[in-house]
C-alpha cells in the first residue's frame, strides 16, 4: 500500500492540534502585549529611591558609568552590613534604569518580563520538547499556557514586572533558577559544550545564591537532589554538579551571614523558632496550594493531560515511585516559604508570594507528567490497555476544558476587586488601563511631580496626590496616612531639604 493514502488523514489529525497551539500561542501574546504596552508609562517608586540615592548622586556629578558600578558596589557593601545581605538584588536594585532618567524606567518590565518568558519558555522546552520528544506544536502549546498562567493569574503583577527593586530581587532570581534548571538538563544528556554549561551554571548559582532566602533555599534543594541524583546514577558529569552544588551553598552561606540580617532582625522583632517556621510552612504551604488551584489552572491542567499522558507513555522513564514524588515536590514547595516565615515577615511582600505561584504552576505540570506517566507503566507491567481518547473524544474534552478556562477567567477576582471578569488579569487591567486613558494620565501627573523633584531652585517642593494609579502599577504612598512615609527616600534621593503633601502634614 502507498504510505501517501494516509497523508491526508495524518494532515487532518495535525490541523486541530496546530490550530489549538496557534491559539495558545496568541492568548499568551495577548496577555503580555499589553504589559509591555503600559510599562511606557510607568515610573520609579519607594525603595527604588532608598537603594539608589547614591548611585544617583554619582551619575549626577561624573556621567560616568564606572562611577556608577562603584557607587553601586559600595552601597551594595553598606547594606550588607546594615540590613541584608541579598547581595544580587541589592547590587542590581541601585541600577535601576529610573537612576539615569525616570523616563527610562519602563526598561524595568521590557527586562523583567522578558527575561522571565524567555527562562521558563526554555526550561518548559527543554523539559517536554528535548527530553519527552514533544513536537512543535505540542511544544508551543506547553510553553505558551503555562506562561499565560504564570504572567496572567499571578498575585501581585505590579511587584513582579513593574517594580525594578520587588522583582529584580525575586521574579528575576526565579527566572534565573529556571535557566539554570533549564542548562542542568542539557549538561547532562551534553556530548559536547559541558565546560561552557558548566562555566554558565556557576556564574548562576553566584547570582542564585546572593537572591532571596526563600528562592535560595529552594534553589539549593533542588542543586542538591540533582547531584546526590547524579551520584547515585553515576553520571559522567556527576562532578560538575557537586562542584556547582557546593559552590551555591558557600553563596548562600555568604548570604545568610551578613552582619545586616541581624540588624534586620532586631527591627522586626520576635520571630517563630525554625521548628515552628517549618511546620508553619508545612501548614501555609498547602493552603496556598489550594488557594492558587483556580478554575483555569484546573481546567489547563486537565485539557493537557491527553497529551502530557502520550509523551509520558512513548519516553523512556520509569515514573516508580509517584507518592514520593508527590511529597518531595510538595514539600519542596512548601520549603520556600520557611525563611520568611522564620523571619518573621509571615509569608512575605507580594514580590515573594508571586514567585510561590511561579514554582507551583511548574511543580504541578511536572508532577502531572510523572503521575500519568506512572498510571501508564502500571497499565503495562498489567498487560492492560493503554487509556486512549478517540478523536471524537479528545475534542469534546478540548471544548470542555475550553469553557471551563474561559469560565475561570470570566469569573476571576482578586482581593479587593469588586467586579467579576478577565480585567482583573495582569494583561486585561493593563489595557483596561490603557484605553481608559488612566496611564497616560498617570505619566502625566507623575512628570509633573518629577520635574518639581528634579528643580535645584525649589528645596521644598509640595505635591499633589495622584488621580488615579493603573492597578498593575505599584500603589501612590505620596497621599496623606501611606502606610509608609516614603518622603524621607525621595529627600535623600533628588536633594530636597523638606517633601510636602497638599492636605498632609510636614514630614
Amino acid at each position: 500500500m502507498d504510505h501517501r493514502a494516509n497523508a491526508p488523514s495524518q494532515a487532518g489529525r495535525r490541523l486541530p492540534l496546530r490550530l489549538l497551539a496557534a491559539l495558545c500561542v496568541l492568548m499568551l501574546l495577548a496577555g503580555v502585549l499589553p504589559l509591555y504596552a503600559v510599562s511606557l508609562y510607568n515610573h520609579p517608586y519607594y525603595d527604588d529611591f532608598g537603594f539608589s540615592a547614591d548611585v544617583r548622586a554619582a551619575w549626577l556629578a561624573t556621567r560616568s558609568v564606572g562611577a556608577v558600578l562603584r557607587a553601586a558596589w559600595q552601597s551594595a557593601q553598606s547594606v550588607r552590613a546594615t540590613w541584608q545581605g541579598t547581595y544580587t538584588g541589592t547590587l542590581l536594585s541601585n541600577l535601576q534604569p529610573g537612576v539615569f532618567s525616570e523616563s527610562d524606567y519602563w526598561l524595568t518590565t521590557f527586562f523583567l518580563l522578558t527575561a522571565f518568558l524567555l527562562c521558563f519558555g526554555l526550561l518548559l522546552k527543554t523539559v517536554f520538547r528535548d527530553v519527552l520528544g514533544a513536537g512543535r506544536a505540542e511544544t508551543a502549546i506547553l510553553v505558551s499556557l503555562p506562561l499565560f498562567l504564570m504572567t496572567q493569574l499571578l498575585p501581585e503583577p505590579d511587584e513582579a514586572f513593574f517594580w525594578f527593586n520587588g522583582g529584580i530581587g525575586n521574579t528575576f532570581i526565579y527566572s534565573l533558577l529556571a535557566l539554570a534548571l533549564a542548562m542542568m538538563i542539557r549538561l547532562s544528556r551534553a556530548r559536547r559544550g559541558a565546560l561552557w554549561l558548566a562555566a554558565g551554571l556557576m556564574a548562576l548559582s553566584t547570582l542564585l545564591g546572593g537572591g532571596s532566602y526563600g528562592g535560595g533555599l529552594f534553589g539549593l534543594l533542588i542543586f542538591l537532589f540533582v547531584a546526590g541524583y547524579a551520584f547515585a546514577a553515576k553520571h559522567r558529569y556527576r562532578l560538575i554538579y557537586a562542584a556547582v552544588t557546593v559552590w551555591f551553598g558557600l553563596c548562600f552561606a555568604y548570604n545568610v551571614s551578613a552582619p545586616g540580617n541581624a540588624v534586620r532582625a532586631a527591627m522586626i522583632g520576635a520571630h517563630p523558632s525554625a521548628v515552628k517556621a517549618v511546620l508553619q510552612s508545612l501548614y501555609y504551604g498547602t493552603a496556598t496550594i489550594g488557594h492558587s488551584l483556580t478554575l483555569p489552572v484546573l481546567a489547563a491542567g486537565l485539557g493537557l493531560a491527553p497529551l502530557l499522558y502520550r509523551l509520558a507513555r512513548e519516553s523512556r522513564f520509569r515514573f516508580r515511585h509517584p507518592l514520593w514524588a508527590l511529597a518531595g515536590g510538595a514539600a519542596l514547595y512548601c520549603a520556600q516559604l520557611t525563611p520568611p516565615l522564620y523571619a518573621g515577615v509571615f509569608l512575605g511582600g507580594g514580590r515573594i508570594t508571586d514567585t510561590y505561584y511561579y514554582s507551583l504552576i511548574v511543580l504541578l505540570l511536572l508532577y502531572e507528567t510523572y503521575a500519568l506517566g506512572a498510571l501508564a507503566r502500571r497499565r503495562e507491567r498489567a498487560a492492560a490497555p493503554h487509556v486512549t481518547l478517540t478523536a471524537v473524544a479528545r475534542r469534546r474534552l478540548a471544548l470542555a476544558c475550553a469553557c471551563l478556562f474561559l469560565l475561570g477567567c470570566a469569573g476571576y477576582k482578586q482581593p479587593g476587586d469588586t467586579l467579576y471578569g478577565p480585567m482583573n488579569m495582569a494583561g486585561g487591567s493593563a489595557a483596561l488601563s490603557l484605553v481608559t486613558g488612566e496611564a497616560r494620565r498617570y505619566d502625566r501627573e507623575m512628570s509633573a511631580r518629577e520635574a518639581l523633584l528634579n528643580d535645584p531652585a525649589q528645596p521644598v517642593v509640595t505635591l499633589s496626590p495622584l488621580t488615579s494609579t493603573p492597578r498593575v502599577f505599584m500603589e501612590d504612598l505620596l497621599t496623606p496616612g501611606a502606610t509608609y512615609d516614603v518622603r524621607p527616600m525621595l529627600c535623600r534621593y533628588y536633594g530636597k531639604d523638606a517633601i510636602l503633601l497638599e492636605g498632609g502634614a510636614a514630614p
